[in-house]
């Protein structure tokens, strides 16, 4: 009686049960096959159908999970964007070169910005494109570029990067900028979305995808009892901080590579040996047969 305590007192779920189901499945599963053809064709011919099947299997999943979005398969690091540098006050102090042209000095105050839709924006950023932001694009407050560049740098400033800044009521946004990246199409016309899709997707090489955030100190604001709390403010007065970030591009679809790929040679060879076999097999039972002697 002392076993049925102990296994009483067992986690059997989630860790011991996995382990439990997948050993099952490989014995039921695998195992009937593997003796299905073990009794066919022998026993070691039969594990070699049986595994040269299995790498067959993985390399055509490998290739669908590489094909198609992740989430149907195993996927790696996802996209994201990385804090290169921290500049305060000019940017022509910025060790990016192609930051140093951009003028913010004849942009509509950022909250004016805020409140423009996308389209609005788009024209904006259109309009000063070539002369005062010197190739870069203003980014809506709705982007998603925007939102996820100023995730990133919360979670830098939250770390101590700029002392002071620690907590988010302490700062507040002002403009956001992005250049580079893979081109995006002219129109949307049938023939350009066609074109953009094709040489992007042949192009080997990700071009560089830079992002600037832009940001000020708060002004220290008191709360009235019974009111919601205001908003944060930005100082006028004070130093701007921009923040330089680079677009990651992770490695979503690695895994999924390197099943296909080390599957692929595993199958490949395993067909090898299959026709090697077939070969002797076949050499073998088109041999003369010996003529017998006399006793």
């Amino acid at each position: 009686m002392t076993l049925v305590p102990t296994l009483a007192g067992i986690g059997w779920t989630p860790e011991i049960r996995g382990i439990l189901s997948v050993l099952v499945g490989v014995v039921v599963l695998m195992g009937s096959v593997y003796l299905l053809l073990a009794t066919n064709v022998a026993h070691r011919l039969g594990f070699l159908l049986a595994l040269t099947a299995v790498f067959g299997w993985m390399t055509i999943h490998g290739l669908v999970w590489w094909i198609y979005p992740p989430g149907t398969g195993p996927a790696g690091r996802g996209p994201s964007w990385e804090v290169e540098e921290i500049v305060y006050g000019e940017l022509s102090a910025s060790m990016l070169d192609e930051a140093h042209g951009i003028d913010t000095s004849t942009l509509p105050p950022p909250d004016d910005v805020d409140e423009l839709t996308p389209e609005e924006v788009e024209a904006l950023s259109d309009e000063q494109h070539a002369d005062d932001l010197d190739g870069w694009t203003l980014l809506a407050a709705s982007d998603a570029s925007r939102g996820e560049a100023q995730t990133a740098l919360d979670a830098v400033l939250a770390e101590g990067a700029v002392p002071g800044l620690e907590d988010p009521s302490s700062r507040v946004y002002t403009y956001t900028f992005e250049t580079g990246g893979k081109p995006a199409r002219e129109s949307d016309g049938v023939i350009d979305r066609i074109t953009n899709r094709i040489s992007n997707t042949l192009r080997v090489k990700h071009p560089p995808h830079y992002a600037i955030v832009q940001l000020q100190p708060s002004i220290p604001q008191e709360t009235v009892p019974g009111e919601a709390p205001p908003g944060p403010e930005a100082d006028d007065g004070s130093q701007v901080i921009s923040a330089v970030l680079v677009r990651d591009i992770g490695e979503r679809r690695l895994p999924a590579a390197l099943i296909f790929t080390g599957s692929g040679l595993i199958f490949g060879l395993l067909c090898v040996m299959l026709h090697q076999r077939d070969r002797r097999a076949v050499e073998h039972r088109s041999a003369p047969v010996p003529a017998t002697t006399g006793g």
